[in-house]
């Protein structure tokens, strides 16, 4: 499998975990703004497979060379960064350390806000958060991969 689709394949479980994971956040908390999230992460992910699209059909064009670093930026910014780093790690592998690392109360609500994070009281949203982080580093690794095929390959032309 090329390591182009793997990248795909990797961003677009996190994104859909994502939509699991926030729908079952709305659902156990009774938030249902949170399935905002559905909103950003599903249209971000038609949109990479669509870029996706235009770069496997004419990779050696400019539109395919161009497709190939939007596609790559959508995925570092999105489905990485911001899903997988930010909410995957910091508001789930971070407060999860803190709190369980025996941090006092006042320092974990000062780097863990309510509002942001909260205290860990369910294990399934919990597992699910850290997933989204794991997959982060699982795609993080093959963009970086796929990264480095496309210098090499630009360099070969």
């Amino acid at each position: 499998m090329k390591t182009s689709m793997k990248t795909l394949l990797a961003s677009a479980a996190i994104l859909i975990l994502t939509v699991v994971h926030h729908f079952y956040a709305a659902a156990i908390y009774d938030t249902p703004w949170r399935r905002h999230v559905a909103i950003i992460v599903l249209p971000a992910l038609l949109v990479m497979i669509a870029i996706y699209g235009v770069y496997r059909w004419r990779p050696l064009t400019s539109v395919g060379k161009v497709s190939l670093w939007l596609y790559m930026l959508m995925a570092l910014f999105v489905p990485i960064a911001w899903i997988g780093f930010f909410d995957g790690g910091y508001t789930h592998v971070v407060k999860l350390v803190v709190f369980f690392g025996g941090a006092s109360r006042a320092t974990f609500e000062r780097l863990c806000p309510p509002h942001l994070c909260g205290v860990p009281d369910d294990l399934l949203y919990e597992v699910t958060g850290v997933a989204q982080f794991l997959l982060a580093l699982y795609a993080a690794y093959y963009l970086f991969r796929l990264w480095r095929e496309s210098r090499v390959e630009q360099r070969a032309i």
